[in-house]
């Protein structure tokens, strides 16, 4: 993940350095992921907890692209976490594009 992409997260309560994450994907199943802030000099957020069940049973192979984003769920100015995945075109072992995935 990228750093620039904490802007866009519920801030992680100070004196800690990770927090847990709810997440929908495209099929509506919500998954947990822990979100961990590295230590010292570079903060570079990683996915732990749950993040290997997922790309286990979603069958993510290199070159897929992962896309979080914020949806607004509810009239009370609530949101939700989602996900969505892409998976590469390669043709002679070049990307030509990126198509929407689902595991089958």
């Amino acid at each position: 993940m990228e750093t620039s992409c904490l802007a866009y997260l519920d801030p992680i309560p100070q004196g800690h350095n990770a927090k847990d994450l709810e997440v929908e994907c495209e099929e509506g199943k919500v998954w947990s992921f822990r979100l961990i802030i590295r230590k010292g000099r570079y903060k570079k957020p990683v996915l732990s907890a749950g993040w290997a069940k997922f790309a286990r049973e979603k069958q993510l192979g290199r070159g897929f692209k992962v896309q979080f984003f914020k949806e607004e769920d509810g009239p009370n100015g609530e949101f939700k976490y989602k996900i969505k995945l892409k998976k590469p075109v390669i043709l002679f072992n070049y990307v030509l594009a990126y198509v929407p995935y689902h595991a089958a």
